[in-house]
């Protein structure tokens, strides 16, 4: 570790009353990490110095930012692709499908509509935007 020592103390009960409890806090002297493995999906990191990857769109990793651990798991990523193979596969109808999908367009389009306006967009509503955001430029 490049000459620095480093200090570990690790705690685990089999038999601790009150359910899971699956925490870790690891203190440097650049940062701190606090992590729930058992009741989160992130983990709370403090960094000086910034450090390679937090999560998806996060803008910086220094300060204050909350990696995702196991994120494609968590954001549904395995769970979705095996389920569109299966559909491919066997026929099957699909969740989410082209029309669902045209739905929540429909719904985000009115949206930017709506904020442009200041006034509520009724359902159902049709754009000619090519894309969502130009119905609010």
């Amino acid at each position: 570790m490049n000459g620095r020592k480093v200090l570990c103390v690790g705690e685990d009960s089999w038999v601790k009353q009150g359910g899971m409890q699956d925490c870790i806090e690891i203190y440097g002297d650049k940062g701190v990490c606090y992590a729930d493995l058992f009741q989160g999906n992130s983990s709370q990191m403090y960094s000086l110095e910034g450090y390679d990857y937090a999560s998806e769109k996060a803008g910086a990793t220094t300060g204050w930012t909350y990696p995702i651990f196991e994120e494609a798991f968590n954001q549904g990523y395995p769970q979705e692709l095996t389920h569109f193979v299966d559909c491919v596969r066997t026929g099957g109808k699909p969740v989410s499908d082209g029309e669902y999908g045209k739905a929540v367009l429909e719904v985000i389009h009115a949206a930017y509509r709506s904020a442009k306006e200041g006034r509520k967009v009724e359902l159902p509503w049709q754009s000619r935007a090519g894309r969502p955001v130009d119905n609010w430029r």
